[in-house]
Order: C-alpha cells, then sequence, then structure tokens
C-alpha cells in the first residue's frame, strides 16, 4: 500500500510539473509571437488552458496530504487533539462524499461529450478529454483522502514531510 501511495504521489507530482513547465513555455512562445514576431500562435493559448485545466485537478489530491488548501483552525488549534481528530474526520468524509457526487457528475458529463463528438475550435481535440479531468482528479481525491484519514490516526514524529511516511 505504501509503494502504491508512494508511486502515485511521484507520478502526480511529476505530471503536475510537467504540465506547468509545458504552460508556461507555450505562454512565453504565445507572447513572444505576438509582441516580437507581430503575429500569434492561437494554439498555444488554448492547450495552456486546458493544460491549466488538467493541473489544477490533478493537484486537488496532493494538496489534501500537503494541507494547503485553506482552511480556518484558530479555534481548532485551541481544542484538545481528540476533538480536532474528530472534527478533522467529520470534514474529511464530508469532502469524500461530495469528491463522489463530483467524480460521478463528472463522468456523467464525460458520456454525454462523448456522444456529441465536440471538438476543441483550435487544437481540434475532443472536449470529453479536457473535462476527463474532474473525474480524474476528483477520484485521486477521494483516494487521497483516505490517506489523510488513515494518516490522522498514525502518530509521526516529524508532520512536515507525511510523503516519506506513507
Amino acid at each position: 500500500m505504501k509503494q502504491l501511495l508512494k508511486i502515485l504521489d511521484h507520478a502526480e507530482r511529476a505530471a503536475i510539473t510537467i504540465m506547468m513547465m509545458v504552460m508556461v513555455i507555450l505562454i512565453f512562445v504565445q507572447v513572444f509571437t505576438r509582441y516580437v514576431m507581430s503575429d500569434s500562435l492561437g494554439w498555444t493559448e488554448e492547450a495552456s488552458r486546458y493544460l491549466f485545466i488538467w493541473l489544477i485537478f490533478l493537484s486537488i489530491g496532493i494538496a489534501f496530504v500537503d494541507k494547503k488548501h485553506i482552511s480556518i483552525d484558530i479555534l481548532l488549534d485551541v481544542l484538545p487533539t481528540i476533538v480536532q481528530k474528530i472534527i478533522m474526520q467529520i470534514s474529511y468524509i464530508i469532502l469524500m462524499i461530495l469528491s463522489i457526487f463530483l467524480l460521478k457528475q463528472g463522468l456523467d458529463l464525460v458520456e454525454n461529450l462523448q456522444q456529441f463528438s465536440q471538438k476543441s475550435s483550435t487544437l481540434q481535440i475532443p472536449m470529453w478529454v479536457v473535462y476527463l479531468s474532474l473525474p480524474v482528479g476528483f477520484g485521486i481525491a477521494f483516494l487521497r483522502l483516505i490517506h489523510v484519514s488513515i494518516l490522522l490516526y498514525i502518530d509521526r514524529p516529524d508532520k512536515e514531510s507525511e510523503v516519506d511516511h506513507i
């Protein structure tokens, strides 16, 4: 199980890093061709937009493990540890339910888009590929929520490097 979570973590982080690098390069090329060569490449804008969508949905799960989602924890910090764990577990369960709902809705959306066979305007890729980021992202987020729920009850000496203790 630990090995599978490490592989998932490395794959997610590598995919996000590659997407970010490609996106930066595409945007640089777009700016260069538009302002220096006075001729823009339309496909770079569309490609970077779709990469950004995938990047956001893939980042949801990692943000759960790294505890990077926005939260107000001033009240939580003054409560006893057991109460903190109970409240966090309840919030994880609510987020799991939401992730399952969004995963199901995303799959339905992708299925509907496959029937219409709509393509993007410039790149001519099927739009269901773009929208597939929704169920993939929330599927991974669901797995990560199970992961952080388990980590909640494991005493770790170094809470900063949770990925190493998978």
